[in-house]
């Protein structure tokens, strides 16, 4: 989606008169140039102060006309209606009888430009017709037959003029599909880079499941075996018991990992169903009971991925070190960011000194990577609030 002047517009035909379109930069300051070199031409043949304060009114009232509903797109409502208004303003020019009206002329030559340029083409005939009527007629009544030879001009003129605009379309068309080829292509690109990060983490977690894990397994059996068969008079008794808690502890943390790397939940359910299902089964297996407030939230699979970890790793420090009876965890989404937070009523700790551990440091990078940042707040015996805020732009 492109924008122009905080308007969003795409290269597309709005109705059976308006095409939506750019106004090229050099067009515009031509149309500024133009208005003001021609009204200051005129304006030195007008005799009269009280008719030259007229004509600039009135090239005034083109100027904000053009300014303030051509350029900034509120044409495209009723397009008849500016180019109507405009067509009355020049033709008020043309009575005032003005010496040299071939500026006048010319400014009529520009809203042509301009209404071939986001006009359909039947639509911008027919405006395009319109002024050249006018200033033949105008031609006709000032030169009597002479006029003849004005409007035999003109008449190529203005065909050149709306071929003009046309081209002036039609390459601003070109420009602004290759501007959303660009967007689409970026986009795509993105989305590839987030598979291809994706796909790496799953191969990984494959390797740790296939080979470490299960090597981690086997030590855990043969020292249950060795427990086992060992008495526990023997002197190596207790280092048996101690090496098969510590395989187990290690096992139960590469669950974790693997798990941490390739969420699998987050492969068949959204983020808000993935954080519920997850906080409940947190929550039987710690006995620790749970509050939640999970909105409807929708980010990218990158951000998902981001914030599942975040929501793991906060949990997992709630059960490790919290020694807390609730928590409560909400998932919203305001204006352009994301917002996931964690709170328990646990023994807490100092933040400002406790600046790094508990796997802090680790959220902050998977948030710092997705533009997003974590605030940390906690007291002593007062529990501990932790919340990611991720931004979507």
């Amino acid at each position: 989606m492109l924008t122009r002047g905080g308007w969003e517009y795409n290269p597309v035909m709005l109705s059976d008169t308006v095409v939506r379109v750019r106004i090229p930069p050099l067009l515009d300051a031509a149309t500024y140039i133009s208005l003001i070199v021609m009204s200051l031409l005129v304006a030195r043949g007008i005799p009269s102060l009280q008719t030259q304060l007229i004509f600039f009114g009135l090239c005034a009232v083109y100027a904000l006309l053009y300014r303030f509903v051509f350029r900034a797109g509120r044409y495209e409502r009723n397009p008849a209606l500016y180019f109507g208004a405009q067509f009355l303003v020049l033709v008020l020019l043309l009575l005032l009888r003005a010496p040299f009206v071939d500026g006048i002329n010319f400014m009529f030559l520009m809203v042509s430009i301009h209404a071939a340029l986001v006009l359909t083409r039947n639509a911008a005939s027919l405006w395009i017709a319109a002024y050249f009527l006018a200033v033949s007629a105008y031609s006709f009544l000032a030169s009597g037959a002479d006029g003849f030879f004005a409007a035999a001009f003109y008449l190529v003129v203005y065909v050149i003029c709306g071929v003009f605009g046309r081209i002036l379309q039609q390459a601003e068309l070109a420009r602004q599909h290759n501007q959303q080829l660009i967007e689409e292509l970026k986009s795509t690109q993105q989305k590839l880079q987030e598979m291809a990060v994706v796909e790496e983490r799953n191969r990984l977690a494959r390797d740790l499941h296939d080979s470490v894990k299960q090597q981690v397994f086997a030590i855990s059996m043969q020292l249950s075996a060795a427990r086992t068969a060992s008495s526990e008079t023997d002197k190596s008794y207790s280092s048996v018991v101690e090496a098969e808690r510590l395989a187990q502890q290690a096992g139960a943390e590469l669950t974790t990992l693997i798990s941490a790397l390739r969420p699998p939940v987050l492969e068949s359910k959204s983020l808000p169903d993935a954080i519920k299902e997850h906080v409940n089964e947190w929550s039987g297996q710690n006995n620790i009971t749970t509050e939640m407030n999970i909105g409807d939230v929708s980010v990218n699979s990158n951000i998902e991925q981001t914030l599942f970890r975040v929501l793991q790793e906060a949990l997992a420090n709630v059960a490790r070190h919290s020694q807390a009876n609730h928590v409560r965890v909400v998932l919203k989404s305001e204006n352009d960011q994301v917002t996931l937070m964690i709170e328990d009523d646990g023994i807490g700790f100092d933040a400002k000194r406790i600046a790094k551990g508990v796997g802090l440091d680790s959220m902050r990078e998977r948030l710092a990577a997705v533009n997003g940042e974590l605030q940390v707040s906690s007291l002593q015996s007062q529990g501990t609030r932790v919340t990611a805020i991720v931004r979507r732009s």
